[in-house]
C-alpha cells in the first residue's frame, strides 16, 4: 500500500508522541518492516526543518534526513508543476501546505496519514487516522 504522510504524523511517529493514532502508528511500523511505502512530500520536509529550527534542534533534522535516506520504504516526492496544477482544483482546502500534501496523494492514488480535519472532510483522497 502507498501512503503520503503529513508533517504532524511524521513528527509524531519520529518522536514517539502519543498524539499519533494507533492506525497511523501501525502504518509507520509496517513501513519500517518493509510492508508498505510512505511518500514524503518535500513540503513536509520543509515544515520539519522549520519546526527543528524553531525548537533549536537543527541536528535532529539532519538525523531525520539520514534515517529517511537509509530507509528503502520512505520516498520523497518533489513539488512540481503537476502538483501545483492539482492544487488549483482543491478549493475545499485553504492552507497551501495541506493542498500540496493532498495534491501529491491524489496524483499518486495514495492514502494520506493525517489528523487534519479539513483534509479529511474534503474527500479529495482517502485518509487514515
Amino acid at each position: 500500500m502507498i501512503y503520503v504522510t503529513d508533517t504532524h504524523s511524521l513528527v509524531w511517529f519520529l518522536t514517539g508522541d502519543n498524539n499519533l493514532s494507533a492506525k497511523a502508528k501501525s502504518v509507520f511500523e509496517d513501513t519500517e518492516k518493509g510492508n508498505s511505502l510512505i511518500i514524503i512530500p518535500t513540503i513536509v520536509l520543509a515544515e520539519l526543518l522549520y519546526l527543528c529550527e524553531k525548537k533549536k534542534v537543527q541536528d535532529k533534522f539532519s538525523e531525520i534526513i539520514e534515517k529517511l535516506k537509509k530507509g528503502m520504504n520512505y520516498i520523497t516526492y518533489n513539488l512540481d508543476v503537476d502538483i501545483i496544477i492539482e492544487c488549483k482544483n482543491l478549493i475545499k482546502i485553504r492552507e497551501m501546505h495541506d493542498k500540496i500534501i493532498t495534491a501529491t496523494a491524489k496524483i499518486l492514488g495514495a492514502t494520506i496519514i493525517t489528523k487534519d480535519k479539513e483534509i479529511k472532510e474534503s474527500n479529495y483522497v482517502r485518509t487514515l487516522w
